[in-house]
């Protein structure tokens, strides 16, 4: 007696459970046909009510699918709602001075995957701006020139060492320690730490922010080189959340897109994270102004994905494909409407957002509250597409 019913209670808790997932998962077209459909177009347009930014994750940087599919959802938020402003995890300070997709990563400004993007931003007048405290594009010729411009304009002295190692440095992020020694780096600090106390700066918002955005990208590059994976970095999240802050709340009566990592957006700050939690700090310092969608490929088979993998994944109700109605379709799975007690649970993903490969491949399946990190997911069913190149 004591057994059926404890089966019976097992058994609606699973029922809830699925229930209560299943309920708020909806059927995507397939990314070359309409992706969104009006059910999910009428589910985003209620969650982003008031929302001056929204998050539109990658699982990697090399997932062409999710180009496709996070291009959809851009359409759709630009036509349909005016979001007009576009900030990618990419250089801020060059973006910041010339919103060109040139100073953006080839990535998105050169793959096949992300032309009908590009396309659509200039076609839509669609502003490009950029976060990431790494600086790439034009970076090495923007960055002397309005540095030099802003201090002969407010009349401050600049010695030129400051400026020489300044250029050699923006020449060489990729590897400083062969042209810089550790006093040069040293003097470097010492001198934008001494530029950050002038008073005519402090009074300058923008030029207080770059130059703390050039001094974390020093620390990132020289300083902490010594890391496994240097872009993976408490330092790096801090400052990017930092400088996004500081573009949205430099217009506040536009509305963004914000393109970026799926490791790098989380709405949570857990331990097992090691400090990326750009997505936390900026929802700090901007309560309630974001909306965050993670995408991820089912198929993206490699070394920590496998077809079995997925394919055992979707047959234990701890693993969150159990809940999909199959897992060679497109979904957009709602979390914000599932009940707290359910959003907070541990789902396993197969790591198809490449998260906890991430933060850390020893995080217990029951830390992994999935639905509590974003507030969608996109699941992609199709066959995985890779970023490539025209030739």
């Amino acid at each position: 007696m004591k057994k059926s019913f404890l089966l019976l209670v097992i058994l609606f808790i699973c029922q809830t459970l699925y229930s209560q997932i299943g309920n708020n998962i909806y059927e995507l077209n397939s990314l070359d046909h309409n992706f969104l459909t009006e059910d999910v177009k009428k589910i985003v347009a209620q969650n982003i009510e008031g929302k001056q930014t929204v998050f539109l994750g990658e699982s990697v940087h090399s997932s062409g699918s999710d180009f496709l599919a996070k291009t959809a959802f851009v359409k759709y938020l630009v036509t349909e709602h005016g979001y007009k402003d576009i900030a990618f995890e990419a250089d801020f300070i060059s973006l910041l001075f010339n919103h060109n997709k040139r100073n953006l990563p080839n990535i998105w400004a050169a793959s096949e995957q992300c032309k009908e993007l590009m396309a659509f931003l200039e076609d839509n007048n669609v502003t490009i701006w950029g976060f990431d405290i790494q600086m790439g594009g034009d970076a090495y010729i923007v960055f002397p020139k309005k540095i030099k411009e802003f201090l002969r304009t407010n009349d401050i002295e600049v010695e030129e060492k400051f400026l020489n190692l300044t250029d050699t440095f923006l020449l060489h992020t990729s590897k400083p320690r062969k042209v810089l020694s550790k006093s040069d780096i040293d003097f470097l600090n010492n001198y934008i730490a001494t530029l950050l106390q002038n008073e005519k700066v402090k009074t300058d918002k923008q030029w207080t922010r770059i130059l703390e955005s050039y001094k974390a990208n020093i620390k990132l590059k020289y300083t902490d080189r010594d890391q496994s994976v240097p872009r993976l970095n408490p330092t790096r999240d801090t400052e990017m959340a930092k400088n996004l802050d500081f573009i949205v709340k430099q217009n506040p009566d536009k509305k963004f897109i914000v393109w970026l990592a799926n490791a790098h957006m989380s709405k949570c700050n857990y331990g097992y994270m090691k400090g990326l939690t750009m997505g936390y700090q900026f929802r700090a310092l901007n309560p309630n102004t974001s909306y965050h969608i993670a995408f991820g490929s089912v198929k993206r088979y490699n070394r920590y994905v496998k077809e079995k993998t997925i394919i055992k994944g979707s047959k234990n109700n701890n693993n969150i494909l159990y809940y999909l109605p199959s897992i060679h379709k497109n979904y957009f799975l709602d979390s914000r409407s599932v009940s707290p007690e359910f959003r907070t649970k541990g789902y396993d993903d197969s790591s198809i957002f490449n998260l906890y490969n991430i933060y850390s491949k020893k995080t217990d399946v029951s830390e992994r509250d999935l639905l509590n990190l974003f507030d969608a997911l996109v699941f992609i069913g199709e066959d995985w597409i890779e970023v490539s190149y025209e030739k």
